[in-house]
């Protein structure tokens, strides 16, 4: 009868570890699946903003004909982020558009 008893609690006090293991490891998989839907959407919000101002900034010294040379770095290093996050290729155009645009305003002619 002593081992029956003994051998029931050990059972019961198992399965209660097992249940509370299980009950945590889901907790932990479900806070990790919270985690990866939060940085989904800092990462689509973060490459939102970038293409936002890539195209904001590249339009404005397409047109007017030069970029200064501080602002044409900025460009640089938010094209390099926006494409290390995972954004497309649909920028490049604009990019190289840029970058090939002259350091120094043109000189006006009178």
């Amino acid at each position: 009868m002593k081992e029956f008893i003994t051998h029931y609690w050990l059972e019961v006090i198992f399965g209660l570890f097992i249940a509370i293991l299980t009950g945590a490891i889901k907790k932990l998989f479900q806070k990790l699946n919270e985690e990866k839907e939060d940085y989904s959407a800092v990462k689509a919000g973060m490459l939102s903003l970038l293409r936002a101002e890539l195209i904001r900034s590249g339009e404005k010294y397409i047109s007017q004909s030069w970029v200064p040379i501080y602002a044409k770095d900025a460009y640089d290093k938010a094209y390099k982020a926006y494409h290390g996050l995972g954004g497309n290729g649909t920028m490049t155009e604009l990019y190289t558009k840029v970058m090939a645009l002259p350091t120094v305003p043109p000189k006006e002619e009178f």
